[in-house]
This record gives C-alpha cells, sequence and structure tokens, in this order.
C-alpha cells in the first residue's frame, strides 16, 4: 500500500472513531473529551456550533486547548425549579391568625370562604365547591390530579366525604408517602376549620399559577 494513502486511511479511521465515540453520547448532557477530540468535531456531533461550545464551557483560545479527560457541557444547565405552592404558603396557623375577621364572595363558614380566605389567592363567584376545578380552569389556573402542598383540593360530590349536593374544597397542608394528604378545611363541624387526613386519589388539584 502506498504510504500516501496508508496515512490518508488512518487519519480518515481516527476521525470516524472520534466521531463514532461522540455519536454515541449525543444524547448526554456532557462530553468527555478523549484523544483526537477537537471542539469543531464534538460540536458536529452534538448539533451545536464551536460558538455554544466555547461560550458554554468558558473555553479559552477559542477552545483550541482541551484536553482528554475533560467534560464540556453540552447544553445549559436548568435553573432548579421552586414549587411556587410552597414557597408561597405561610403556616396554616399565621394564615388562619384572624380568619373569624374575613369576609370574601363566599357564605361564611363554607368550605368556600374557608379556602378563599386562608389562600387569598382563588378567584371570586367560583360557584359550589364541586364547581371550582371547571371555574379555576376559566380562570387560567392549572388543574389537574397531583396533589402538591399549597394547592386546593377540589372533591367530587361525596368523594371522601363531601358533600353529597355541592361537594368540597379544601387546602393541601401535607404530601405523605402513603398517598394521603393532610387538609385543612372550613364547615366540617369542628370549628371555622380544622384538619384531617384523606386519600389523593380522585382529588382535583388547583396550582397558583395559570
Amino acid at each position: 500500500m502506498q504510504k500516501g494513502l496508508k496515512a490518508t486511511l488512518l487519519v480518515t479511521a481516527g476521525i470516524l472513531g472520534a466521531l463514532t465515540f461522540s455519536a454515541n453520547n449525543a444524547s448526554a448532557d456532557v462530553h468527555q473529551v478523549v484523544k483526537g477530540d477537537t471542539v469543531y468535531d464534538i460540536a458536529m456531533a452534538h448539533n451545536k456550533t464551536v460558538t455554544e461550545l466555547v461560550e458554554l464551557n468558558n473555553l479559552e483560545n477559542g477552545g483550541a486547548l482541551i484536553f482528554v479527560g475533560n467534560e464540556l457541557k453540552l447544553d445549559q444547565e436548568e435553573e432548579p425549579k421552586t414549587d411556587q405552592d410552597v414557597a408561597d404558603l405561610p403556616k396554616m396557623e399565621e394564615r388562619n391568625a384572624d380568619i373569624e375577621d374575613k369576609k370574601n364572595t363566599y357564605p361564611f363558614g363554607q368550605c368556600t370562604w374557608y379556602v378563599k380566605t386562608s389562600l387569598g389567592w382563588t378567584g371570586d363567584f367560583w360557584g359550589n365547591a364541586g364547581d371550582w376545578g371547571t371555574s379555576a380552569l376559566s380562570a387560567g389556573y392549572e388543574v389537574n390530579g397531583e396533589a402538591k402542598v399549597g394547592a386546593v383540593a377540589v372533591f367530587a360530590a361525596g368523594l371522601h366525604g363531601a358533600d353529597a349536593n355541592y361537594g368540597h374544597v379544601a387546602v393541601v397542608e401535607q404530601i405523605n408517602d402513603d398517598g394521603t394528604m393532610l387538609i385543612s378545611e372550613g364547615n366540617a363541624g369542628r370549628g371555622l376549620f380544622s384538619t384531617r387526613t384523606v386519600p389523593t386519589a380522585g382529588v382535583q388539584f388547583i396550582h397558583n399559577h395559570k
């Protein structure tokens, strides 16, 4: 075999080997540099530009100096998400300190009145408790089956002790590992508000974001 052809084949094989390694890791969040890697090869294998990799990894000299074993980030790290419901929820005792003096658009002492008073962010004139999920959706709030602290729990008529005609709403105070949750609620026959533990199954949840 001619020398020139042999050298060309070796170089080509080296490049293919590097690209094959990169392609196998194309879905990873980082790329570990191996012998023969260049920033250009890595960028091409991961559908990035050299500029993106240089800026993302604060590489000097335009990425000319990378070393075997270095880990190059391929994507911007996302900021950790904060559970807005939890972050904005003061303790129940603080929220309800002067609850007997509060008024809103719902009948005093009812479960709807309690939730509106205790949380503050729920809408006005959302109807009976069982209608709150539909009303919240219409108002742009997120409504789903995911239980979170600080969310409004909406119980269909008759579910987990809810009124057989009007349903029930409560505030989620705590999520338990066994599939239950601690709720605070009004109109449960124990003063203006009280707490109990109920299953999360079958319950709708209104979250404090749109």
